[in-house]
């Protein structure tokens, strides 16, 4: 969601690599980095992302980046917290034509050639992308929801094709047992054209370093996840894997994350229980 940005306080850096389906031969892989900031006398935040998905080994790759201000309004003497948001991007896809493979062009029932074309052996097309998102915390409850391209930009590298627009919603709610125990229940739901997902995850928090964290989704996918996090970084790894009652072999993802503070979060005093994540 775009509306987390700035919502540490101060200075933050983000690095996530993402490998999916990493067991076969053309896995697809995510790369992103991102620092934000909580800029006082606006009393806003702003993000600057870079995202990079490589598809089976350099095929299909989006080099993306987003800007993003956040405005962070305090309501009943800070306890009610509205942050909405707004994200333009700029994103660029490339698709290598000489790792495709069209098989046989022969219809195999009339014996005739199908009729082709010759491509380009690299496609490139840029679009601008607008996103939306918003955030509203009350003592330990959130909710946010976002609308990510909202604008449909044409990505098609072969015709037009429209980007269907993708929301996101979420509610979470922070349970605090005794002084070392932090818990967190989480439902995201996403939704994109005719597919949609729904998460749902609980995280812990023990000794205020120690991150344990496990979900599963609607689509019967199993992620966990542990970390570390100290006051000035935080680092985690999870793991993901689809259950089948058709096939006891599917593919599994793993994801590495890092976040950097330049300050103590302990001295922040502006978004605390954000900072407990």
């Amino acid at each position: 969601n775009p509306s987390f940005a700035g919502s540490n306080g101060g200075l933050r850096y983000q690095s996530t690599t993402r490998s999916q389906w990493y067991s076969t031969s053309n896995p697809y892989l995510t790369y992103n980095n991102s620092i934000d900031a909580y800029i006082k006398p606006m009393k806003g935040g702003i993000a600057l992302a870079y995202t990079r998905d490589d598809q089976a080994k350099g095929t299909l790759i989006t080099d993306r980046i987003d800007l993003t201000y956040a405005q962070h309004f305090n309501l009943l003497e800070g306890k009610l917290k509205i942050i909405p948001s707004l994200q333009v991007s700029v994103f660029q896809k490339t698709l290598d034509n000489t790792k495709l493979n069209f098989g046989d062009q022969i219809d195999a029932r009339r014996g005739f050639a199908w009729s082709s074309f010759p491509l380009k052996e690299k496609q490139t097309k840029t679009n601008m992308d607008f996103s939306s998102g918003l955030i509203v915390n009350y003592n330990h409850f959130y909710f946010g929801s976002t609308i990510f391209h909202f604008t449909q930009p044409d990505e098609g590298l072969q015709g037009p094709s429209k980007l269907p627009f993708r929301s996101s919603s979420f509610i979470s709610y922070n349970i605090s047992i005794g002084e070392n125990v932090l818990l967190n229940a989480l439902v995201r739901f996403e939704n994109q054209q005719h597919f949609s997902n729904t998460y749902f995850n609980v995280n812990a928090l023990f000794l205020k370093h120690i991150i344990v964290s496990s979900g599963i989704t609607s689509n019967s996918v199993v992620n966990v996840l542990a970390g570390y996090r100290h006051n000035y970084f935080t680092i985690s790894g999870g793991y993901e894997f689809g259950t089948s009652r058709i096939n006891s072999t599917t593919a599994g993802s793993y994801e590495i994350a890092a976040s950097f503070n330049i300050r103590n979060k302990e001295n922040r005093k502006l978004v605390k229980d954000f900072e407990k994540w």
